[in-house]
């Protein structure tokens, strides 16, 4: 392949990577009203704190927020912006967000993409007492391979900034904490072969969202970019939260459309304290 030819697939992984790291999602999940049915009523007191990917905003966390609210459960977000900081500082204004939100009582942490580096991290830095489960959606347990492909790249290293580095390192993720929490795992498979040969969600592979010492794995049929929206997706984070494991009946669920999605969000792009 000539030089031009290699230029234009490293332009579209950019656009690819970018429209999946960036924006507002198109929603695909339940009407407002409908429950994600968990397997319990949540305990008074709970909180789950969300954390979004990289490049977006709380909105983006929107549909799921709310379907965790009408299954009972306070709900908290980590917004950050990953462009001018490292992990380990994402990691530290995590933790002292939950210092300042969470007063004593019991908490999980549900995070999609690059949000559960930032947890993963955040073991370092010293969460507070009263974690409860984690729910990972789409996370990069390992170094991405379209990740490595661009970490070279002037306009991926403009989006992204340090943190972008460290994702693109074997290194950092070998020194990088698995929680010693009960964790799951929800991999999207709606993924894309032109630029990726392995099953995946249009950015990372489904064996790259592994990481042992995981409680539970779940594979659905949705897409990086599409993943929290999804109704069974809300009701595998509640089965998880209440019970440690994934309710694989929910698979066989039909999706239905979504709540409608805010226009904008004050808090958009809003750093962590």
């Amino acid at each position: 392949m000539n030089k031009s030819g290699h230029i234009l697939i490293r332009v579209l992984c950019i656009g690819v990577l970018l429209t999946c790291c960036g924006g507002y999602p198109h929603a695909e999940g339940t009407p407002a009203g409908s429950e994600p049915n968990a397997a319990q009523a949540a305990e008074p007191g709970e909180t789950i704190v969300l954390l979004q990917g990289m490049g977006r905003g709380r909105a983006s966390l929107w549909v799921l927020d709310t379907r965790l609210r009408q299954a009972g459960y306070s709900v908290v977000t980590f917004p950050y912006m990953a462009h001018s900081h490292s992990i380990d500082d994402l990691a530290g204004q995590l933790c002292a967000l939950l210092k300042a939100q969470i007063h004593g009582g019991r908490y999980h942490l549900i995070a999609h993409s690059f949000g559960n580096v930032i947890i993963r991290a955040a073991f370092r830095a010293g969460l507070p007492e009263g974690l409860g489960r984690i729910v990972m959606l789409a996370p990069p347990n390992q170094p991405a391979d379209l990740v490595r492909a661009l970490s070279d790249n002037r306009i991926y290293q403009w989006f992204t900034g340090e943190s972008g580095q460290e994702l693109a390192s074997s290194e950092f993720y070998e020194q990088l904490p698995v929680p010693p929490v009960e964790f799951g795992v929800i991999a999207g498979n709606r993924g894309q072969s032109f630029m990726l040969k392995e099953p995946n969600d249009g950015v990372i592979s489904l064996e790259q969202t592994k990481l042992e010492g995981m409680t539970d794995w779940v594979a659905v049929d949705q897409s990086h970019n599409f993943i929290m929206n999804s109704k069974i997706v809300a009701q595998l984070c509640a089965s998880f939260i209440e019970t440690g494991h994934f309710d694989r009946q929910l698979l066989a669920l039909p999706e239905e459309n979504p709540p409608v999605e805010p226009t904008n969000d004050p808090q958009e792009g809003e750093q962590a304290p």
